[in-house]
Protein backbone atom coordinates (compact mmCIF):
# COMPACT_ATOMS: atom_id res chain seq x y z
CA UNK A 1 0.00 0.00 0.00
CA UNK A 2 1.40 3.58 -1.01
CA UNK A 3 0.21 6.98 0.84
CA UNK A 4 1.36 9.94 -0.59
CA UNK A 5 0.79 14.01 0.17
CA UNK A 6 1.33 17.04 -2.28
CA UNK A 7 2.74 18.66 0.33
CA UNK A 8 6.37 20.11 0.83
CA UNK A 9 8.04 16.84 1.67
CA UNK A 10 10.29 15.74 4.08
CA UNK A 11 14.29 16.75 4.22
CA UNK A 12 16.96 14.18 4.24
CA UNK A 13 17.15 15.00 7.83
CA UNK A 14 13.61 14.41 8.48
CA UNK A 15 13.83 11.45 6.58
CA UNK A 16 16.48 9.73 8.56
CA UNK A 17 15.04 10.12 12.08
CA UNK A 18 11.07 10.00 11.14
CA UNK A 19 10.61 6.29 12.77
CA UNK A 20 12.84 7.80 16.10
CA UNK A 21 10.18 7.72 19.31
CA UNK A 22 9.54 10.92 19.94
CA UNK A 23 10.55 12.88 16.48
CA UNK A 24 7.96 14.96 15.19
CA UNK A 25 8.33 18.27 12.53
CA UNK A 26 5.67 19.41 13.68
CA UNK A 27 5.32 22.76 16.47
CA UNK A 28 5.20 21.93 20.00
CA UNK A 29 2.34 20.48 21.48
CA UNK A 30 0.95 19.45 18.14
CA UNK A 31 1.76 16.22 18.14
CA UNK A 32 3.86 13.22 20.35
CA UNK A 33 6.21 11.98 17.49
CA UNK A 34 5.07 8.19 18.00
CA UNK A 35 2.39 7.27 14.99
CA UNK A 36 5.30 6.42 12.75
CA UNK A 37 7.45 4.65 15.61
CA UNK A 38 4.35 2.90 16.68
CA UNK A 39 3.12 1.75 13.14
CA UNK A 40 6.45 0.54 12.07
CA UNK A 41 6.99 -1.79 15.19
CA UNK A 42 3.73 -3.04 14.60
CA UNK A 43 4.45 -3.70 11.32
CA UNK A 44 7.83 -5.72 12.08
CA UNK A 45 6.06 -7.77 14.19
CA UNK A 46 4.19 -9.07 11.23
CA UNK A 47 7.77 -9.24 8.79
CA UNK A 48 6.23 -6.08 7.38
CA UNK A 49 7.79 -2.79 6.29
CA UNK A 50 6.80 1.05 6.53
CA UNK A 51 9.34 2.85 4.26
CA UNK A 52 9.36 6.56 3.74
CA UNK A 53 10.29 8.17 -0.02
CA UNK A 54 9.91 11.68 -2.05
CA UNK A 55 6.65 11.30 -4.37
CA UNK A 56 7.44 12.27 -7.80
CA UNK A 57 6.23 15.67 -8.59
CA UNK A 58 6.62 16.86 -4.87
CA UNK A 59 5.57 15.40 -1.30
CA UNK A 60 6.14 12.33 1.09
CA UNK A 61 5.24 9.01 -0.02
CA UNK A 62 4.50 6.33 2.73
CA UNK A 63 5.00 2.64 1.72
CA UNK A 64 3.57 -0.39 3.56
CA UNK A 65 5.20 -3.57 2.92
CA UNK A 66 3.45 -6.71 4.23
CA UNK A 67 4.68 -10.80 2.87
CA UNK A 68 2.14 -11.89 0.41
CA UNK A 69 0.31 -8.60 0.01
CA UNK A 70 1.17 -6.91 -3.47
CA UNK A 71 1.66 -3.52 -2.99
CA UNK A 72 -0.47 -1.76 -5.43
Amino acid sequence: MVIEDEGPGLSAQAKARIFEPFFTTKEQGKGTGLGLAVSRHLLSQFEGALMVGDRPGGGARFTIALPGVPLS
